[in-house]
């Protein structure tokens, strides 16, 4: 009887055996079998694995190392653009499969077409800081809405950081030579009167439609100098009155934007969300005032700024001042090859004072793509 017993427990262990010696390792057909794959921002690629010989294996999907699925399939969207790597295994207890797929994900572009307009499309938006013309015609965010399709109206940013950010009905390319032509108001010799504003571009690498992705500067002639301050920031505070109003920045300075008698109210952006104080961050250009006799005077730069009467861009000639996408570096000032861009920032770039004439604020009359004609 105990031989019995042991004869058929040994029977069986051998069937198990001989089972498990059976189990064959995952032979794994892939729906995407290419080692590269482009996809677009917001659309679902859908990748998954099956089996070529009936035998069950378990799965693991791997997005840049972070567990994304353990089932047959997984469905990619990517957020924005960008170059992500999908890991993905096929397992039991007698082996593995693995695959390796680099997924492109290109900047959406919208295209040109016969239709297309040079000018600005729509204006996303406007936030000055406290100045002269502020809540009045010229610093109103109507009258920001008015540079749509022209290059006549004019609007105010403000003392330093207010700014203006506009897109096209198109993504504008990086052409050979400038791209971007922004008309302001300064005036040239004798009596230059410059105050000149920074620009910075965006693409829509998430395609939302938004200007929330990453900015980079158009790096001017001023850039690399030591007297330009880079991440300057500054708070100015509500006076909620007709008065100075008074700011701080990061550098232990303050001041005040002064008020004049010719523009009898706030200074401060009434339609401001935050009512108590605002900061705006950016590249700080050197003050250019001075005068010429009894004159006030604001000189100037080279090149890379707009309502600036520049010789190096010539504006005297062209009426605009131009802009190579080609000049764009990120916010450690490193170049950036970008191919196109969606948004358009100008900024006020200085922090000063003309006296009689009152701060140095950036007007902005519209802007054009060079490469329509």
């Amino acid at each position: 009887m105990k031989k019995s017993i042991i004869y058929s427990m040994l029977f069986c262990l051998f069937l198990f055996s001989c089972k498990k010696n059976n189990v064959l390792g995952p032979d794994v057909n892939l729906l995407i079998k290419e080692d590269a794959v482009q996809a677009k921002v917001a659309v679902a690629t859908n990748f998954s694995a099956g089996t070529n010989n009936g035998q069950a294996f378990q799965h693991e999907w791997k997005l840049d190392g972070k567990v994304v699925s353990t089932i047959f399939n997984y469905n990619f969207i990517a957020a924005k653009a960008g170059t992500y790597v999908l890991a993905y295994k096929g397992y039991n207890e007698a082996g593995e499969f693995t695959h390796t797929y680099t997924i492109t994900v290109p900047i959406p572009v919208v295209g040109i077409t016969p239709t297309s307009s040079k000018y600005i499309s729509r204006i996303l938006d406007y936030l000055p800081a406290p100045g002269q013309f502020v809540n009045e015609t010229l610093g109103k965010p109507e009258q920001a809405q008015k540079l749509i399709g022209s290059t006549t109206n004019l609007i105010s940013l403000g003392g330093f950081g207010g700014y203006i950010i506009f897109g096209f009905d198109h993504s504008v390319v990086n052409n050979t030579g400038n791209d971007l032509a922004i008309y302001g108001n300064p005036s040239g010799a004798p009596y230059h009167f410059s105050e000149p504003g920074v620009v910075m571009v965006s693409q829509d690498s998430n395609g939302n439609g938004l200007a929330d992705d990453e900015w980079y500067e158009l790096a001017g002639s001023e850039y690399s100098k030591a007297t330009t301050i880079k991440n300057y920031e500054i708070t100015y505070t509500n006076p909620k009155a007709f008065a100075n109003v008074s700011w701080k920045d990061n550098q232990g300075n303050s001041g005040e934007v002064k008020v004049n008698n010719f523009h009898k109210h706030n200074f401060y952006p009434e339609f401001a969300a935050n009512q108590e104080t605002i900061t705006f961050k950016g590249t700080l250009l050197p003050p250019s005032t001075g005068k010429t006799g009894s004159i006030v005077i604001s000189s100037p730069f080279d090149w890379g700024y707009t309502d600036s009467y520049s010789t190096g861009d010539d504006y005297k000639t062209n009426l605009y001042n131009s802009f190579d996408l080609s000049w764009a570096v990120d916010k450690n000032g490193n170049k950036v090859d970008l191919k196109t861009i969606d948004f358009v920032k100008v900024y006020t770039g200085q922090n000063a004072d003309a006296g009689n004439l009152g701060e140095i604020s950036t007007e902005v009359k519209g802007a054009v793509d060079l490469g329509i004609k």
